[in-house]
């Protein structure tokens, strides 16, 4: 199966998450950039399991959750406690390398979504990213297209938002 190819679903739903995870660094809130990524999540669930990414699948899946947990004090944990469930979940599906590499920047991922002010999610979010630029070119995922332009957009806008003055971890 061709993971490029639009006439596949396997093709078509990592196409489409290609545009919500390219496009998501690009809004101010943090609300409008957890939809989106919410959204393209799911496509990418779907999309490494038609191609039989199992690990990327599982982890994708429950980075979902990590969204509904961000904002709320209460339930904060649980999204934490999601890192242990994600990293057992790679063990039980383990495909050697890929299944490291898209457990580790899912963790990284789930503790960016975590954060309550958007530049601390964006650059958390962005750390994770080299991992799954690595991940979808072992694979051959058109999905490795998001990962550059997400880190290179999500670098320029926090560069930008900045006035170019402060790096990104003076922002804590």
């Amino acid at each position: 199966m061709n993971a490029f190819d639009p006439t596949t679903p396997a093709g078509l739903c990592g196409i489409l998450a290609t545009i919500g995870l390219a496009a998501w660094p690009l809004f101010r809130s943090r609300c409008v950039m957890l939809a989106l990524q919410l959204g393209a999540l799911a496509l990418l669930s779907l999309h490494y399991a038609l191609l039989g990414v199992t690990t990327a699948a599982i982890v994708n899946a429950q980075l979902v959750a990590c969204l509904a947990f961000g904002t709320h004090p209460r339930l904060r944990w649980l999204g934490y406690g999601l890192a242990g469930l994600m990293m057992a979940s790679s063990i039980a599906t383990w495909q050697g390398l890929i299944s490291l590499l898209s457990t580790s920047g899912n963790v990284v991922i789930a503790f960016g979504r975590l954060q309550t002010k958007a530049d601390r999610m964006r650059l958390l979010v962005l750390a994770g990213t080299p991992f799954w630029l690595l991940h979808d070119l072992l694979i051959e995922s058109p999905v490795v297209l998001a990962d550059a332009l997400s880190l290179l957009v999500g670098i320029a806008a926090l560069v930008w938002r900045n006035g170019g003055t402060r790096s990104p971890a003076q922002q804590f």
